[in-house]
């Protein structure tokens, strides 16, 4: 039997489609819209053929594609874009108002639901002239339900480079917002409001200045229900100590949150404790302690306190410094856990310290 599925977020658009007859499994790929590409692959037994067509579906469904009907899928439109200006264009004279322009001309905007914002400048200028141009055609996108602001990769721009300036006006603009990606914090201000319609907010940073996350603590998310915040280090703009955190870890500021992740930190074995010592954690899914300095002392925490976490779906620990023994350890919790790509612990680590998997 044929099963169908579909990948949506703010770069992708995708369907995966595998139908097992006897020893063959074909497969069919690719963006939304389009006949993709088809692969027939022969196994030795109609047994062998089904138990490979598991694991496909296994791997595609842990990616986060979702099953749905062969022709639901082929009537779904592309919902997501990504607009920005190229470097040729930039070379060319391309400003960010070329950029508004772009993006308040397609006529497809009425139908994107998922909206990426690449790169503004290649000189380090702030996006304020993007952020006007965005709210005096407001009504333009009063239907957008997901924004990532600032998708820029570092070859056009390092993460701790990338200026920003007050956007709430943008959110403003965009009453459905309900999943919101900001990358680089230089500036930044996403103000301290109600969004109620918010459920994912994920602000990525080489160096969390503490007025972004004052910002977060005094809006008011009442369905957020994931929240992931990237703190970085001192040098690219990480201020005050890790207690400022404390105040997320509340089950009153955030009554349907089920993931939160305090991640990318020096003081990352500080955040479990945190998450220890916190109301919220029962009624977490997911604890995502990542891409930071987490050591067998935080590990160590988690041992400790396996009845606080055994609830959990997932703890989230890939990169790291934790020794090889304690991965083991960790791994024969009962939950769910991702101790992988760990860093090694060599004579520059014990003279200076491990570093976050983002900074610059």
């Amino acid at each position: 039997m044929k099963r169908v599925f579909v990948f949506q977020d703010f770069k992708s658009q995708k369907f995966w489609s595998i139908d097992v007859q006897g020893v063959n499994i074909t497969v069919n790929y690719g963006k939304l819209g389009t006949d993709g590409q088809t692969q027939v692959k022969t196994f030795s037994s109609p047994e062998e053929a089904e138990k490979n067509a598991g694991k496909l579906i296994a791997e595609k469904t842990k990616k986060g594609y979702v099953e749905t009907q062969e022709e639901a899928a082929k009537e779904m439109k592309v919902e997501a874009k990504k607009y920005k200006i190229s470097y040729d264009e930039f070379d060319e004279g391309k400003t960010q108002e070329d950029l508004v322009n772009k993006i308040v001309n397609d006529k497809r905007l009425p139908d994107i639901k998922q909206l990426t914002i690449g790169c503004w400048d290649y000189e380090s200028g702030d996006c304020q002239t993007l952020v006007d141009g965005i709210v005096a055609n407001k009504e333009k996108f009063a239907h957008i339900e997901g924004l990532f602001w600032g998708d820029i990769d570092s070859e056009e721009t390092e993460i701790s480079w990338i200026e920003q300036t007050d956007i709430s006006p943008v959110l403003d603009s965009m009453p459905k917002l309900n999943n919101l990606v900001i990358k680089g914090t230089n500036n930044l201000s996403i103000g301290q409001k109600a969004r109620p319609n918010l459920k994912s907010l994920e602000i990525i940073s080489g160096g969390l200045p503490s007025g972004v996350v004052e910002d977060v603590i005094k809006s008011d998310f009442p369905n957020l229900e994931r929240l992931i915040l990237y703190v970085g280090v001192e040098d690219y703009g990480h201020e005050g100590p890790i207690e400022q955190f404390k105040p997320l870890f509340s089950k009153d500021k955030f009554p349907k949150l089920k993931y939160l992740g305090i991640v990318n930190a020096e003081e990352q074995d500080e955040i479990v404790q945190l998450f220890l010592d916190s109301d919220i954690l029962p009624q977490l899914e997911t604890m995502d302690i990542s891409a930071g300095v987490l050591t067998d002392k935080g590990g160590q925490l988690l041992l400790d306190n396996v009845d606080k976490v055994k609830h959990l779906k997932f703890i989230n620990m890939r990169y790291n410094y934790l020794s090889s023994e304690m991965q083991k350890k960790l791994s024969q919790l009962p939950v769910k856990v991702d101790v992988s790509e760990a860093e090694e612990m060599d004579e520059d680590f014990q003279k200076y310290g491990g570093y976050p998997m983002i900074t610059e």
